[in-house]
């Protein structure tokens, strides 16, 4: 499992820098600490710095509700982003506004056509 978990790290990477002009890349997730150092990140740099580890995978209830299934049990895997503050030397910690699950298939998906919605 923890191999795996590695490729994905090296997966999540690659996506990230490959689709690097994805808009949703482009969103800030701000580190902040108790010294009063604070900086703000893109998710793309938050994730193509690979400064970032996995959590430990839980089952939840999927918050929607396909047709016929009422409680359909979920693994999300939480992505959290360590690292020092370059002030006080203390560990910053934020955790992805996404699972793992949820973003690989936003990485993986193909920009839409210019030409469609240019």
């Amino acid at each position: 499992m923890e191999m795996n978990l590695m490729s994905m790290k090296d997966s999540i990477i690659s996506l990230s820098q490959k689709n690097r002009n994805n808009k949703f890349l482009k969103n800030n997730i701000e580190l902040r600490c108790k010294c009063g150092f604070s900086e703000k990140l893109t998710y793309y740099d938050f994730l193509a710095g690979g400064e970032f580890n996995f959590g430990q995978p839980s089952s939840i209830l999927s918050p929607f509700i396909s047709e016929s299934v009422y409680d359909e049990t979920i693994i999300v895997t939480p992505i959290n982003l360590s690292k020092k503050c370059p002030v006080c030397g203390k560990d910053l910690t934020a955790v992805f506004p996404l699972s793992l699950e949820e973003l690989i298939p936003i990485l993986q998906s193909q920009p839409p056509d210019p030409q469609m919605y240019g």
